[in-house]
């Protein structure tokens, strides 16, 4: 059987609502499966105590828990369908089964273990003490994903748009893929305000090179919703369209 779910004390009944979790171990049948690196599964449950979601690495999941005594159900799992490469895939696979059929809940010494009794089993630890948050100015931003409304796409790593906000100077510099800009900046932590910028006139040759910087210029004017979570910076406009950013280094 599997050490890793310890049998749940019925006068413990856990409180996760409004904590976020990312994974630590992964156990399959007693068996550790490793992690993909910098694709460390995760898992969130909501401020009201009835819904939760995360992601397994490549694609985003989420659903309604109930939790007990040492037991909780994660029902009606849904997904998004963005296919990865793997081991991504297996990943997902592994880690949306043993959610599935998630029975048993317990939190010793900060380690959050969701599985089986004598099954499979997720460890997961507090997301913050894992991955501290990022802060917005003062970091080398790297954008790897295009998002389109409820739609995401890789971006061309080989001509990456760039982002570093000076907080001192009120200032942002960067990269569309093809040309340098600056622009004065106003940072929040939850509001980014955009305003004059200058931009070279380099033109560039390569498919969808063009199309990516005619985005970004577009996409810096104004205000955007600024989210971090802990290396990750998602800048969104007032359309839902945006770009997911990874800090450098």
């Amino acid at each position: 059987s599997d050490p890793t779910v310890n049998p749940p004390d019925p006068s413990d009944t856990l409180d996760l609502a409004g904590t976020r979790w990312v994974a630590d171990s992964i156990f399959l049948g007693g068996a550790v499966v490793p992690i993909v690196p910098l694709a460390e599964p995760t898992i969130e449950f909501t401020e009201d105590g009835r819904s939760f979601g995360g992601t397994t690495g490549c694609n985003s999941y989420f659903g309604d828990y109930t939790i007990g005594d040492g037991t909780i159900s994660l029902g009606g799992i849904g997904q998004t369908e963005m296919a990865c490469e793997e081991p991504l895939m297996q990943q997902e696979s592994n880690v949306l089964t043993i959610l599935q059929a998630a029975t048993v809940v317990t939190l010793e010494e900060g380690v959050l273990t969701i599985g089986r009794l004598g099954g499979s089993a997720i460890q997961f630890v507090d997301r913050s003490v894992a991955f501290p948050d990022a802060e917005l100015t003062g970091t080398q931003w790297i954008a790897d994903t295009l998002l389109l409304g409820d739609a995401a796409s890789s971006m061309d790593a080989a001509n990456p748009v760039t982002l570093f906000i000076d907080n001192a100077a009120s200032e942002a510099t960067g990269s569309t893929g093809c040309n340098e800009y600056s622009a004065s900046v106003e940072p929040g932590r939850t509001q980014l305000t955009f305003g004059q910028m200058s931009v070279t006139e380099r033109g560039c040759v390569g498919d969808g090179i063009m199309e990516t910087e005619q985005f970004v210029l577009e996409l810096f004017q104004g205000e955007l919703i600024v989210e971090i979570d802990g290396s990750r910076l998602t800048l969104l406009g007032p359309d839902g369209n945006g770009l997911s950013f990874t800090a450098a280094g």
